[in-house]
C-alpha cells in the first residue's frame, strides 16, 4: 500500500470545492499533471477549478480538459482545498494564486529537489521523473480509475518531462506507469505527433535567429567543461510573430553539442530582465547553480529570472556554472 498520500486523500474525501494549480510558464508536465488531477477529482463528483496564470501553450491545447482552465481568480469563492502540482515554490504559482485569500488546505504534490514545502500537506518525491507520475500514484492510492482523458494527460506529463524517455530521470517505474496509461487509452503515436510534429513555421524561423547567437565557452582547464549559450530577444519574437512559449526546448540545442556539459538559454523578458534556462547532460548540478539566483529545478534542468544587462547576467550565470563544474569534478 502506498501510504504517502493518506493525509491528502483524507482531505480530498472531506473537501468539496477544489482549486488545482501549477506554475507560471507551464510546460507539458505542468499542464498534463494539472488536467489529470482536475479530471480525477471531477470523477469523484468534486467541484474543481483548474487555474494557470499563463495561457495553456498552443502545443498542449489538444489535451482533454484544456478548454476548462481559467486564468483569473479575482472573483473566486473560497476553496476547501488547493492542490498544487509540479511547483517548487508558492510564488511560482503566480500572483493570482499568491493573492488568493481563501485557498483552503494547500496540498503540494511535486518532484523538484528544490521544493520548499509550502503546503500544509506535502508529498515531494525528487526521485519521480515527473509530477505526472505522482498524480498517477495519487490516483492509484485513492482508487480513482484511469479514464482515457486522465491517461492522455498523465502520459503527456511523463513523456515530456523525461524528454521522450531520453533523460536520466527515466526510471523503470516511469516506463511501467507510461505503459499502464497506454493500456488505459493514451496513444503514443498520437501524442508524439501532437507534441513533436505539430509546430508552426514561425517556431523554426525563430529558431534560426536563436541559433545564430550560439556561443561556446570553456569553464574547465585545457578546453574541458564546455558551456554553450543561446539568446532569444523580444525583437526576435516580434520579427516572426511568435509567442514566448515557442522558445520552449531551444535550450536543448545548446546542450546537444558535442563536448558541451551545460546548455544555457537567455530569454529576454523585459527591460534588463532575462529568464534563464539551464540544462546539463553530465554530472553538473544546475539546480544548485539556479538556487544561488533564487531559482530551482532538477539536477539536469533548472531555471530562474534575473535583472540586469545581458553581459552582467551572462557573466554571473557562467561563473555559477563554473563553480558547479569544479564542485562536480572535485567530488
Amino acid at each position: 500500500m502506498d501510504r504517502r498520500f493518506d493525509t491528502a486523500i483524507e482531505e480530498v474525501k472531506k473537501a468539496k470545492k477544489f482549486l488545482v494549480v501549477s506554475h507560471v510558464s507551464p510546460e507539458g508536465d505542468a499542464v498534463g499533471s494539472l488536467l489529470g488531477m482536475a479530471l480525477a477529482l471531477r470523477s469523484l463528483g468534486k467541484d474543481v477549478t483548474a487555474y494557470l496564470e499563463d495561457p495553456v501553450p498552443d502545443l498542449f491545447r489538444f489535451l482533454p480538459g484544456a478548454d476548462t482552465v481559467v486564468h483569473n481568480l479575482d472573483n473566486a469563492r473560497p476553496f476547501d482545498a488547493t492542490i498544487a502540482v509540479d511547483c517548487g515554490q508558492k510564488e511560482r504559482l503566480g500572483k493570482g494564486f499568491v493573492n488568493l485569500k481563501e485557498p483552503g488546505v494547500v496540498i503540494n504534490i511535486d518532484h523538484h529537489a528544490t521544493n520548499d514545502y509550502f503546503g500544509q500537506i506535502n508529498v515531494v518525491e525528487p526521485g519521480a521523473s515527473a509530477a505526472g507520475e505522482l498524480v498517477y500514484d495519487f490516483c492509484k492510492a485513492a482508487g480513482i480509475p484511469f479514464t482515457k482523458d486522465i491517461a492522455v494527460n498523465l502520459y503527456v506529463a511523463i513523456h515530456t518531462d523525461t524528454g521522450s524517455f531520453h533523460y536520466s530521470s527515466s526510471t523503470p517505474e516511469s516506463f511501467i506507469k507510461a505503459g499502464e496509461l497506454v493500456r488505459a487509452g493514451a496513444e503514443p503515436w498520437e501524442v508524439s505527433r501532437r507534441v513533436y510534429e505539430n509546430h508552426p513555421a514561425k517556431k523554426y524561423k525563430l529558431l534560426g535567429f536563436v541559433l545564430s547567437t550560439l556561443d561556446v565557452v570553456n569553464v574547465g582547464d585545457n578546453g574541458t567543461g564546455k558551456v554553450a549559450t543561446l539568446l532569444v530577444t523580444l525583437d526576435m519574437f516580434r520579427q516572426v510573430g511568435a509567442e514566448k512559449d515557442l522558445a520552449d526546448g531551444f535550450v536543448n540545442y545548446a546542450r546537444g553539442i558535442e563536448g558541451v556539459e551545460v546548455g544555457i538559454l537567455f530569454r529576454e523578458a523585459g527591460v534588463n530582465e532575462y529568464k534563464v534556462s539551464l540544462r546539463s547532460k553530465g554530472d553538473v548540478d544546475v539546480a544548485e547553480a539556479a538556487k544561488s539566483f533564487g531559482g530551482g529545478g532538477h539536477r539536469n534542468a533548472a531555471g530562474f529570472t534575473l535583472k540586469g544587462t545581458l553581459e552582467e547576467i551572462k557573466a554571473k550565470v557562467i561563473a555559477a556554472v563554473k563553480e558547479q563544474f569544479y564542485a562536480t569534478h572535485k567530488a
